[in-house]
């Protein structure tokens, strides 16, 4: 896989989302702004569902059925980006930034689950 294919192909993905949201009239723009907890209360069950599905693939040990699964969450979770209409967003602006700033000087790996916490400042929630 090279970059350019990887952003290439997700583009695609969030190109689909739009389309399919539209297809379907999941239409997140029509009618009054929902408040981002009702606008993800409504289509939670929909991740869920999809989390679950991967779960039992890595569980199953199935490389294909892994693949299809964390990509059904991934174009789920951007269906979630979109139903947040301009705060989604910004969500994702502001998480790209911040990632982009995670160096080997301000962040260690959590030996337990790999997830990325600041090396200063107050301690992490999940610490």
């Amino acid at each position: 896989m090279h970059r350019d294919e990887f952003i290439r192909t997700v583009s695609e993905m969030a190109d689909q989302v739009w389309d399919f949201h539209e297809r379907w009239k999941f239409w997140p723009f029509e009618g009054p702004e929902r408040p981002p907890s009702k606008a993800i209360a409504e289509r939670q069950a929909i991740l869920d569902e999809e989390i679950l599905e991967l779960s039992e693939a890595v569980q199953a040990d199935n490389s294909e059925e892994i693949s299809a699964e964390a990509a059904d969450v991934l174009f789920v979770a951007l269906g979630h980006v979109l139903s947040l209409r301009e705060p989604g967003l910004a969500g994702v602006r502001s998480v790209t930034i911040k990632n982009a700033g995670k160096t080997e000087e301000t962040h260690r790996v959590r030996p337990d689950t790999g997830k990325l916490l600041p090396i200063a400042g107050k301690p992490h929630k999940w610490l």
